[in-house]
């Protein structure tokens, strides 16, 4: 059967939420970044400061919506000089640090049809003018994505791989016991021993009338850690503000707070979905907190309530701390991330491949 793609408009994408779900959980996709609770959120919060136009791909089988690939459509100056049309996964503003990075992004498609799906998105893209290049940014190299760049994409651009990323994610056992147990010795006197150093721990977590109290207190740490600080009205926080109440709604949130006998330690921004706790984001009061190690004990409390309600793994994404990947220390696995760059026009083509051939010369 001939399969059809439709470009949905913002009101469908607004109500597609039973679809968009119930096609999910038919297909491979990440059930927390490809849901539409994340994915909408997404979009409604970053489309106005990147100046965006929607372009989910709906893929239909007669009536049956079979795939969804949600792209938008921004322009973007690159190398100060060329403005480009560029197709963007939806979750992700490729190096662009004022949008939230999402992971695991992918196209969404119901299992069996993934070959079908995949021409007739190339279909779409060969006979679509408006985009002068595409990329596929934090994608799983297991994913349907990484497929499409790789055996429909290159029919129709020159694509190269960009910015590889690893993302850590830990299988948990039953206990949380066994969990420390296998710990490196100096990351579990970081991640467990040293909580007799506290004085009064107390786990706290987030009320729906109190998100914005906790993501107020996560904003200050990491300008206090990092330097600077987010304006008023940053998408980020506001996009972690929508999705905390939604998920809170759902029972998925778990956003919480170290608070001791001196007050408010350390707030962790995470989220259950299926059997998987995922890492979204934490920070911790970098005054007073010498001698302790106030990241890795969160860590640990928050681990250890995976385990109680007996979730299979923790995932803690990707992305590096400040002085090294300290995920990899946690009893993690290797989850390999990659971006694909494609350039569509006959100049750009042959800018990139005399670069990439320049660069392997020079290796």
């Amino acid at each position: 059967m001939k399969l059809r793609v439709d470009a949905w408009s913002d009101a469908q994408f607004a109500a597609s939420k039973p679809a968009w779900d119930d096609l999910l959980a038919l297909s491979e996709a990440d059930p927390l970044f490809m849901s539409w609770d994340w994915q909408w959120r997404w979009w409604t919060h970053h489309a106005g400061m990147l100046g965006a136009k929607l372009r989910v791909l709906a893929v239909y089988a007669g009536d049956e919506l079979v795939a969804l690939a949600p792209f938008y459509l921004h322009t973007v100056v690159v190398r100060r000089f060329s403005r480009v049309r560029r197709l963007e996964l939806i979750g992700i503003a490729w190096r662009d640090a004022r949008a939230f990075f999402s992971d695991y992004l992918d196209v969404i498609a119901a299992r069996g049809w993934e070959p079908s799906v995949l021409e007739a998105l190339a279909g779409w893209l060969e006979a679509e003018p408006e985009w002068d290049e595409l990329v596929l940014c934090g994608i799983r190299s297991s994913g349907l994505a990484c497929r499409f760049a790789g055996q429909e994409l290159r029919r129709l651009a020159y694509v190269r791989e960009v910015d590889p990323m690893r993302a850590w994610c830990a299988p948990l056992p039953a206990r949380f016991e066994d969990y420390v147990a296998g710990l490196e010795a100096e990351v579990r006197r970081k991640l467990f021993n040293q909580r007799r150093k506290l004085k009064e721990p107390d786990i706290q977590y987030a009320q729906p009338g109190d998100i914005g109290e906790y993501l107020g207190q996560l904003a200050s740490y990491s300008a206090k850690r990092w330097g600077g600080g987010a304006p008023a009205e940053d998408p980020q926080t506001a996009f972690l503000l929508g999705l905390g109440e939604a998920l809170a709604a759902r029972g998925e949130l778990r956003l919480s707070r170290l608070v001791t006998a001196e007050g408010p330690r350390s707030i962790l921004y995470a989220v259950r979905r299926n059997d998987t706790v995922y890492y979204v984001q934490s920070a911790f009061e970098p005054v007073g907190s010498r001698g302790v190690s106030l990241g890795y004990l969160h860590f640990g409390y928050a681990i250890e309530a995976a385990c109680a309600e007996g979730a299979a793994q923790f995932d803690f994404l990707a992305g590096e701390g400040r002085h090294r990947d300290y995920k990899q220390d946690l009893r993690t696995e290797i989850v390999t991330i990659v971006s694909y760059h494609a350039v569509r026009g006959r100049l750009a083509r042959w800018l990139y491949s005399l670069y990439a051939r320049i660069e392997r010369a020079r290796a």
